[in-house]
Formats: structure tokens, C-alpha cells, sequence
């Protein structure tokens, strides 16, 4: 099967997705574009990373909020 007779994904799939703060959702995507993209260069991710956020509505935080 290839990837366009899938269907496309609307909503988030793991539970618990819809209850997740921004910051939450925020780390999950860029670990899902970190898994995806790993070794395509910081530029690649981060326009893929900026993609996702809009497509999710995931918004922006301070530059380093995101680092633990």
C-alpha cells in the first residue's frame, strides 16, 4: 500500500495527545522530526519542524524553553 491510498491523519494518535500542553506537544514533535529527519541537517528539520507546528497548531515558545 502505498502512502497515498492512506488516509491522512487529522488528529493525534497516541492518548492523551489532546489533554498535552503546548510545551508537551512542542517536545513530541520535535522528537517525531529529530526520529525522522536525523542526519539531514539542522536546516532540513527545522523547516520540517516549522511544517509540522503549523499543520498541528502547535505554537512557538522562548528560544531554550523546550531544553531540560
Amino acid at each position: 500500500m502505498s502512502d497515498k491510498d492512506q488516509p491522512e491523519q487529522t488528529a493525534p494518535v497516541m492518548d492523551g495527545a489532546e489533554e498535552a500542553t503546548n510545551h508537551e506537544k512542542l517536545r513530541g514533535l520535535i522528537e517525531q522530526v529529530d526520529h525522522d529527519h536525523h542526519g539531514e541537517g539542522a536546516g532540513a528539520m527545522a523547516d520540517h519542524l516549522r511544517d509540522r507546528m503549523a499543520e498541528t497548531g502547535v505554537e512557538d515558545e522562548d528560544e531554550g524553553a523546550v531544553e531540560d
